[in-house]
């Protein structure tokens, strides 16, 4: 036998991992568009540049108005450059020179303000420990602080405004499902909800499928196509395509197909299951992922969250008094606008369902008028029950404010689940296997389900809620509850509450 022989049957023998990589050869990287690389590319080295220039510019307009000379000179050097690599390295960390990072999200958004709050005290203490040490710059300190405050907000500022350019580039861009059953509906649906711009292809391995109208109620109606359409070279039907969602069992994908998948994962191509693509892009727990086991998962956060849970404790008694104290003339006049409006008492009570199933009595700014919690049981957009003013308190969250006692007393924390009505939780248990989960925590004034979905219209609603409720007691994190922080302000500043 020959050496080509020899070389040929090694090959051959080839198994597993090395197959896999063989039959990535058709690969992402060969049909990517010249364009598309070069610009991802660079992107990360403009950030950096853009970044240096603001640091830069800041830095010296801090010192233009706290100093009539030059601000020792050598030594502004050495502190520009520390400050420099302190906010680089922080916004390295969350992804900020990535292509592929969404910085106009706001779990960007709260990453880059709790790095940079760990660069601020950081970069204070290298410089007063090791670059100035000895040397009275006392009244160095503004100039330092004003820099470091200020570069995150215009770095999330400008990062912002190019994600959201980006994305406007990224319109015509596709998502390609992998199957047509419920699964794939479901994620159209939820797609639709979220109004997003990729263009929706559908696949499917059955060939008795292919060809049939894939229709989901609001989404386009469109034809289920064959899977040999899938190339995985990064673009389908003159698209690109963001990522490749695997709907249906992998049992009825072909051996081949699937290979094709991992070597399509490997040669960097995004391919996520149905689950992942949830629980990962959309932040929601599937709803097939829930029963009675489902809390007995590794990795569940609620069994590990005792430390937290007394930081978090602690967190809320302060947050609650500040709130008082300094919104104190916001409940003053928001009460006085609820008494002048309508009859009836200011303040509105009701018996609501707390941590482990524990009835509590909670306080809000009545926006409804007496007696209409007799009437339906979920809140409509525009209520005919509300008083002239109790849809603007319901879309500012005005109404909510007396619950800082709540919150104050140990009923609520200020983030958590929503507080639902005593009646309602009977209901919904009966209804929805697994609801009496939601109640393994405290319920909050504002939470992951109420900034990601309105107030809840019906049973349908009551669901989807109680799913972005679950993610929150799945995950439990400080980063998430960060989140949830900036995305409520944003709802009360721009009026996008119900």
């Amino acid at each position: 036998m020959s050496s080509n022989d020899n070389t040929v049957t090694a090959t051959e023998e080839k198994s597993g991992i090395g197959s896999i990589f063989d039959v990535g050869a058709e690969g992402s990287q060969g049909a990517r568009h010249w364009k598309r690389a070069w610009v991802s590319k660079a992107y990360p080295w403009m950030l950096l540049g853009m970044d240096l220039l603001l640091i830069s510019v800041i830095f010296s307009v801090a010192v233009w108005f706290r100093y009539d000379v030059d601000f020792l000179q050598a030594l502004s050097r050495r502190i520009i450059l520390v400050i420099m690599a302190g906010s680089l390295v922080g916004v390295g960390l969350i992804g900020g020179y990535s292509y592929q990072t969404n910085k106009s999200s706001f779990r960007f958004v709260s990453e880059h303000l709790i790095v940079s709050g760990g660069v601020f005290i950081g970069v204070f203490f290298v410089i007063y420990s090791v670059v100035t040490y000895g040397v009275p710059i006392n009244s160095a300190r503004s100039v330092i602080a004003f820099t470091l405050a200020v570069f995150p907000v215009c770095s999330i500022g400008y990062r912002f405004a190019l994600s959201r350019i980006k994305r406007n580039f990224q319109r015509g861009n596709a998502l390609c499902i992998i199957g047509s059953g419920d699964e794939a509906k479901d994620l159209c649906k939820r797609l639709g909800h979220k109004k997003t711009t990729l263009k929706i292809i559908v696949v499917d391995p059955d060939p008795s499928k292919v060809g049939k109208t894939f229709d989901v109620g609001d989404a386009d109606a469109q034809v289920i196509e064959p899977l040999d359409v899938v190339s995985f070279n990064s673009s389908m039907d003159s698209r690109h395509v963001e990522s490749y969602v695997v709907a249906c069992p992998f049992s009825s994908l072909p051996e081949a197909f699937v290979k094709r998948l991992a070597a399509a994962q490997f040669s960097g191509n995004s391919v996520c299951t149905y689950e992942s693509y949830l629980t990962e892009k959309l932040m929601i727990i599937p709803p097939s992922k829930i029963s009675m086991d489902w809390v007995m998962n590794e990795g569940f956060k609620l069994n590990k969250r005792v430390t937290y849970d007394r930081v978090k404790r602690m967190n809320d008694i302060l947050f609650s008094l500040l709130g008082m104290i300094v919104l104190s003339p916001v409940l003053l006049m928001t009460a006085l606008a609820v008494k002048l409006t309508s009859k009836g008492p200011v303040i509105f009570k009701q018996t609501r369902v707390g941590e482990r199933e524990v009835p509590f009595m909670i306080y809000k700014f009545r926006s409804m008028r007496v007696g209409s919690e007799n009437g339906a049981k979920y809140t409509a957009a525009n209520d005919s029950r509300l008083t002239p003013i109790g849809k603007f308190l319901r879309k500012s969250r005005l109404d909510e404010l007396p619950q800082f006692w709540n919150v104050f007393k140990g009923d609520l924390s200020i983030i958590g689940p929503r507080a639902e009505w005593v009646e309602l939780v009977e209901s919904y248990e009966k209804k929805f296997p697994y609801y009496h989960f939601r109640h393994a925590i405290k319920p909050g004034i504002t939470g992951w389900a109420q900034v990601n979905y309105s107030y809840g219209q019906n049973d349908e609603d009551t669901i989807e809620k109680f799913h972005y409720d679950l993610y929150y007691i799945r995950k439990y994190t400080p980063l998430l509850d960060v989140i949830i922080v900036v995305k409520t302000f944003y709802m009360v500043l721009f009026g996008r509450g119900q």
